[in-house]
């Protein structure tokens, strides 16, 4: 596919033009030391961070949002159907598909990873239309980091840095320009109106970059990622799930900002102007949640915050391998660990995990 090059300035003024025409969303700032995810319009605010950036210390830049754009392909609450009981008692059943086409513009390389994980998930099985319906009518516009996010970044060492995979197109930043790399139809047909100049050779354009890029790149865990499974498999009675939880409050942050946490609770409203009539809604849960594994009777599976905690870990690095054959189903975004209030971090209790061999 082809490729060009363009002055920031002129790509941020085309994903503006975006805006216009599409459902275009961006990382625009929230309050004071956050950026989130919202719908470009003429009054929006955007920005790339530099070639010459350095890595902040106490704030999110615009490559860290509090919520993963792939919220924007699962939301929290969604209507899955409408019901209704007709004249002849039998009941009648409308699913609600969303079909707008949307943006997802300004996607680092942890959420695209997350993103490519989640269509797997979602289509494996009995597969979720809802989700893949919307994944059907968004493109992505995704964007290298050379610099790490913030200081909970780790997403080299779980191996999602270098991920391509599902981006319709791919902008590289150099010193004074984005390298625009064109990977799908979809991508084309976007950037059919922008009138960027040709690349010649965009693999030395590449190159220049990682040249630039920040090595090592973020904190790095004390071990592989297969080694960081077979601690968890061997672990399962460790101190340490105890140990990591003694502070946590069981609030589900941690796994809310989550870009591939997936778990949810379905529910019913009934019309209550017409008893016959009413719609199931989908709303995100949490496994850090003290009444999630709760069951009928009373008899909840993981009562105690320490074996929530240990299968939340065990969700990201140990399971996905054996059933996905993926590495990690964790990121390295860093977002629960900068978001949790009281300061647990994944990386912290896996890298306790590996130096301890799962011991503890």
């Amino acid at each position: 596919m082809e490729a060009f090059l363009a002055p920031r300035d002129a790509v941020l003024d085309w994903i503006g033009r975006l805006g216009q025409q599409h459902t275009v969303y961006f990382p625009q700032p929230s309050g004071t030391r956050s950026f989130q995810f919202e719908r470009v319009t003429e009054a929006s605010i955007l920005t790339l961070e530099s070639w010459e950036s350095p890595v902040p210390r106490a704030a999110f830049r615009a490559s860290a949002n509090n919520q993963p754009p792939g919220k924007r392909l699962a939301p929290p609450r969604e209507q899955l159907f409408t019901f209704r009981r007709n004249a002849a008692g039998e009941l009648e059943f409308l699913p609600s598909l969303e079909q707008g086409f949307q943006v997802l513009a300004g996607v680092r390389p942890c959420d695209l990873k997350a993103i490519h994980l989640m269509d797997r998930v979602n289509s494996e099985g009995v597969a979720d239309p809802h989700y893949l319906n919307r994944r059907a009518h968004t493109a992505i516009i995704a964007h290298d980091c050379l610099q790490p996010c913030d200081d909970y970044c780790f997403c080299e060492a779980a191996g999602s840095l270098h991920c391509r995979e599902g981006a319709d197109i791919f902008l590289t930043p150099l010193e004074k320009e984005l390298l625009i790399e064109c990977r799908t139809e979809q991508g084309a047909e976007l950037l059919a109106q922008a009138e960027f100049a040709a690349c010649d050779d965009p693999q030395a354009v590449r190159q220049q970059a990682e040249a630039h890029r920040a090595k090592p790149f973020g904190r790095q865990l004390a071990g592989s990622l297969e080694t960081i499974g077979k601690a968890l498999a061997a672990g399962w009675d460790s101190p340490l799930w105890q140990r990591h939880v003694e502070r946590c409050f069981s609030c589900g942050t941690c796994t809310l900002v989550c870009p591939t946490c997936y778990c949810f609770d379905v529910h019913d409203d009934i019309d209550l102007h017409d008893p016959t009539a009413g719609e199931r809604y989908r709303t995100a849960d949490s496994c850090m949640l003290g009444d999630f594994a709760e069951v009928a009777g009373g008899h909840n599976f993981r009562g105690e915050p320490a074996a929530r905690q240990r299968h939340r870990v065990k969700r990201k690095f140990e399971y996905p391998l054996e059933r996905f054959g993926e590495g990690s189903f964790c990121v390295g975004c860093g977002r629960c660990g900068h978001q949790c209030t009281v300061d647990i971090d994944i990386f912290d209790i896996v890298n306790d995990l590996v130096r301890t061999g799962g011991e503890g």
